[in-house]
Formats: C-alpha cells, sequence, structure tokens
C-alpha cells in the first residue's frame, strides 16, 4: 500500500481535479448523490463525488498544509477551502467572504513573542474572479491566519494597523502550499463570530444559529455548483 492511500484511504490517482479542503465541516454535507464514497485514512477522511473530491483535514494549518503538498502527486488542478471566520471589523455574522490575502501568523510562538509578520500570500486571482463573476454578493477581504485562539482579542490593534479585516487559522497554509505548488486556490468563508465582541465559544441564540447555518450551506452548495459548472 502506497503512503498516500494509507494517509488519505484512496489512491492518488483516485483524487479528482478538483478538490474542496475542509478542516472541520462532516463530509455528508458535500454528498449529492446515494453513491458518494467516503473513506478515512491515517490523517485525513475523503468524500470522492463525479466532478470532486472532498478532504477533511481536521483544525490544525499543518495539516491543511500537509494535505496540499501530498495532493502535489495527485491529478488534483483546482483547490477550493471552505471553513468558518472571525470578523476583525467592517463584516457580519453570516457574511460569506472570499480571502483575497492572507497574512502567515499561524505560529503560537511567534504570537506570543509579538513577531509580526511581513507578507501577505495572495490568492489566485483567475479562479477567485470567476467564483465572484458568478456571486456577485459573496464579498471579499483580508485574512490573518492566527496560531492562538486564546491571544487573537489583544491582537486586534495589529490587525488593523495590517488591513486585516478577518481571521482564522489555516488559510494562509492553503494558499501557500497552493502557490508553492503552482495549483489554483480559493478560500471561502462564513463569518461566525467578532474577536472582542461575540466571542466563538459564546452560547449561539437561535437566530445565530439559523444565520450561520444558512451561510455554512450556501457556501458549500456555491463551491461544488460552481465545480460543476467548471465540468459542464
Amino acid at each position: 500500500m502506497s503512503s498516500f492511500k494509507k494517509l488519505f484511504s484512496v489512491d492518488a490517482g483516485q483524487i479528482k481535479e478538483d478538490v474542496v479542503i475542509t478542516p472541520f465541516l462532516d463530509l455528508e454535507y458535500f454528498a449529492r448523490n446515494k453513491g458518494s464514497r467516503m473513506s478515512k485514512g491515517f490523517l485525513f477522511q475523503v468524500l470522492s463525488e463525479k466532478h470532486y473530491s472532498v478532504i477533511k483535514t481536521g483544525v490544525n494549518s499543518a495539516f491543511v498544509g500537509d494535505c496540499v503538498v501530498y495532493l502535489k502527486d495527485s491529478p488534483c488542478r483546482r483547490l477550493y477551502f471552505i471553513g468558518s471566520c472571525g470578523i476583525v471589523s467592517d463584516f457580519n455574522i453570516g457574511d460569506l467572504i472570499v480571502v483575497e490575502k492572507a497574512l502567515a501568523w499561524d505560529s503560537f510562538s511567534q504570537i506570543l513573542n509579538k513577531e509580526t509578520p511581513v507578507k501577505f500570500i495572495c490568492a489566485q486571482k483567475g479562479l477567485m474572479q470567476k467564483f465572484l463573476n458568478l456571486n456577485k454578493d459573496v464579498k471579499r477581504a483580508n485574512l490573518a491566519s492566527l496560531g492562538s485562539l486564546s491571544l487573537q482579542e489583544q491582537l486586534r490593534p495589529l490587525l488593523r494597523k495590517n488591513n486585516v479585516d478577518i481571521v482564522d487559522m489555516e488559510v494562509s497554509s492553503f494558499l501557500s502550499a497552493a502557490s508553492y505548488f503552482k495549483l489554483e486556490g480559493l478560500a471561502l468563508l462564513y463569518a461566525t463570530d467578532i474577536i472582542d465582541n461575540k466571542q466563538f465559544f459564546r452560547v449561539l441564540g437561535e437566530q445565530e444559529k439559523k444565520i450561520i447555518k444558512f451561510s455554512r450551506q450556501r457556501a458549500i452548495s456555491l463551491i461544488c455548483d460552481f465545480i460543476q459548472n467548471l465540468n459542464v
């Protein structure tokens, strides 16, 4: 058995050209027919659909980055990231947001020692623009991937100073790896919290639950429909 199959539970050749990566969403959300196949490898869970593969990595920037590294030896050509984000400024709970640029601040030690990152990683503009042309109500933003949940509130002044609008934990690794291996990459996030106001650990009211659920479902539908249209 190959290393790839041990890690992913499928052979590299079974991966589609379009691959959706999610840290935590259940693969069942992406299944579109009764014949969808789900399997679990040593590190990653995989859903196989007609036009795309979906991989659940677990919540960790290294897992997401490593997943892309392994995919370089597969038929994968286009990558899509779906996850949640926290708001720094100018957005609302439930907004759908495409990441234009990501600041890599995903080391806990780097944050603790107040070492400010200096370089944004830019998303691949061709794929992003095609998606936004079809989904004009989706917003766009600059993001910082943070290596700490507990320290993010005290970082808000620095985030604003660096023109960061939203935060997550994995997108910078996703975009960095996609760019390094010359794969097209698009990150679509749904906003679930505000870092110094409506914290990620708060108890959600019924209305917020409905808003976030709808936003999550729509993010998944938009990406899956977009991939299908590319393969028509």
